[in-house]
């Protein structure tokens, strides 16, 4: 077994196709383009690595058939000249490679893919592993708008470590189903010991606030901040990502009301499901708790109520007459989250007083 740096370096820049590049709709797969292919283990077995930590980082030791991933990843490029890998990670149960097609192949990226892991299938027989050693065909992102492909690569570089995180913290990265607040039902994903935090303050920003009232917000929220005040948002508004990345980027505890985050239930990807990016590093410091309140609870009849309320109010603003807004409608939704936000915090004030 071996633990060193993979093999094959990482590309310092992305190479110039020879060809105009064009933002790829899926699809496309012989022009150039760049995809991120996840290639996951059957039944999540650790055949290709073992999850260590150097004491300063975390690693993968790679198995035999780990080793050979890479060693037939090298002959694809060799049989492929088109092609260029920008980042690649060996884990214990799947493997991800970031992959730029720098002009046009006469096979497909899906089939060249398809290869290595026949390939791979090919060579795990000889090492004696029965069966399909995959779970299921790869999963292909392709790059198709801007700032993707920044995120695709420290994903993949950051996988390790993410990792280890997650087994050094589980109940923090661990997705419930039945959280129960205010006598609504949510799925939650986090550091649940926010919900007990004796001060809270919900940041609901109009979508029509301009740049000083932005400011002068996000100013008065991080003073809170600073005096241990737990953030409640739903981030809707450019003004509510606003507050809450700074939240977030200044290392203070926040609370974001979801309203579609997470994995249907029952779903492939529920037992394996992470908040991606920078909320995952929120998450493994206990600084984040996602709430995504059940449909039940999003038109339950105090929900609809306060709803019904802040629109009407909101009508009367505009010296409009009011209608009704459906409840399937995301303006429902949205104001939704923000009155259930109400009731979170409003929760806080009445266990002080």
């Amino acid at each position: 077994m071996s633990v060193q740096a993979d093999t094959i370096r990482h590309q310092k820049q992305i190479i110039m196709p020879t060809e105009p590049f064009e933002w790829q709709e899926p699809g496309v797969w012989r022009k150039p383009c760049i995809v991120h292919v996840t290639m996951v283990a059957k039944d999540r077995r650790q055949l290709f690595g073992e999850l260590c930590h150097s004491g300063t980082k975390a690693y993968i030791k790679r198995t035999p058939l780990g080793e050979m991933h890479i060693s037939l990843q090298k002959k694809m490029l060799e049989m492929n000249p088109e092609i260029k890998i920008l980042a690649d990670k060996v884990m214990p149960d799947h493997y991800h490679i970031v992959l730029q097609v720098t002009r046009t192949m006469k096979r497909s990226i899906k089939e060249v893919v398809r290869g290595l892991m026949q390939g791979c299938k090919a060579e795990a027989r000889k090492m004696g592993i029965t069966g399909n050693i995959y779970d299921a065909p790869p999963f292909f992102r392709t790059l198709c708008h801007k700032g993707q492909l920044d995120a695709m690569i420290k994903y993949v570089k950051a996988n390790a470590e993410r990792s280890w995180q997650r087994k050094q913290n589980p109940e923090l990265f661990r997705l419930r189903r039945q959280t129960v607040i205010c006598g609504l039902t949510f799925t939650s994903f986090g550091n649940h010991f926010l919900l007990d935090w004796p001060d809270s303050q919900l940041i609901e920003v109009s979508r029509k606030a301009t740049d000083e009232q932005v400011d002068c917000l996000l100013q008065k929220a991080l003073t809170f901040a600073r005096y241990g005040v737990v953030t409640y948002t739903a981030a809707v508004s450019k003004g509510e990502q606003l507050i809450a990345r700074t939240i977030r980027e200044q290392g203070f505890p926040l609370v974001i009301l979801l309203n579609d985050g997470f994995p249907k239930e029952g779903s492939p990807h529920e037992n394996y499901y992470k908040p991606g990016g920078v909320y995952f590093e929120a998450c493994s410091n206990g600084r984040l708790l996602l709430l995504e309140p059940t449909e039940q609870s999003v038109i339950s009849d105090s929900v609809r109520q306060a709803t019904e309320v802040t629109l009407r109010k909101k009508a009367d603003e505009k010296h409009l007459a009011y209608t009704p807004v459906p409840v399937s409608s995301l303006r429902y939704r949205f104001v939704a989250l923000n009155e259930i936000g109400k009731m979170l915090c409003g929760r806080m004030v009445s266990a002080t007083n």
